[in-house]
Order: C-alpha cells, then sequence, then structure tokens
C-alpha cells in the first residue's frame, strides 16, 4: 500500500489545522514538539486523510521521517489495525521517498 501526502506532527495539526498545523512554516515547531514533547508524526494524505506512522520509521523519535516534516512524500507499507486506537489510523511504514523523486 502506497500513501502520498505531508508528513506533520499529529497534535499541532489536530489543535491547529490545516492552516498552522501544515506546510514548512510549521516545521521548526513541529521538530520542538516530536523532540521534546514525544508527539506523534503522521501523514496526512491525499484523499485518505491522516495516519500516524508506526514501526521501524517511528523509532528514535521518528529520526528517519523528521526530515520530511512539512513535504509531499510517498509512503509504502501497511495499514495497522490497532483495537485501542479510534482516533487516527496508523500505517508501518516501511519505505519513504520524497514525492516526484
Amino acid at each position: 500500500m502506497a500513501l502520498t501526502g505531508e508528513i506533520v506532527d499529529i497534535s499541532c495539526y489536530k489543535a491547529k489545522g490545516v492552516a498552522g498545523g501544515t506546510g514548512s512554516a510549521h516545521v521548526d515547531c513541529a521538530k520542538i514538539c516530536i523532540l521534546e514533547r514525544d508527539a506523534q508524526v503522521g501523514i496526512l494524505s491525499d484523499g485518505d486523510g491522516l495516519f500516524r506512522i508506526w514501526g521501524p520509521m517511528a523509532a528514535d523519535k521518528f529520526a528517519k521521517v523528521r526530515p520530511y516534516l512539512g513535504q509531499q512524500v510517498e509512503l509504502t507499507g501497511s495499514e495497522v489495525i490497532l483495537s485501542n486506537n479510534y482516533d487516527v489510523r496508523s500505517f508501518d511504514a516501511q519505505n519513504i521517498k520524497r514525492k516526484g523523486k
């Protein structure tokens, strides 16, 4: 399964919406939230909604996906069904690349 969209800090996106919680202007804030407040990272996918990144890409405070914050990417992997998580769907990302590259 592949998802295309923007890498976002989920807490800021939920609190500030698209206008304040996405895009390149929000990258510095997102990094602080992830590194200092243990915020979760997700992909706001085109047409499929918000998915929390799960699995190996979530290790070390999302070290492998932090460089892509605020950027359009393609993630490949599989959706994870968690019975206790009704708020955000999860995605076990295996590979990430900038969209169009």
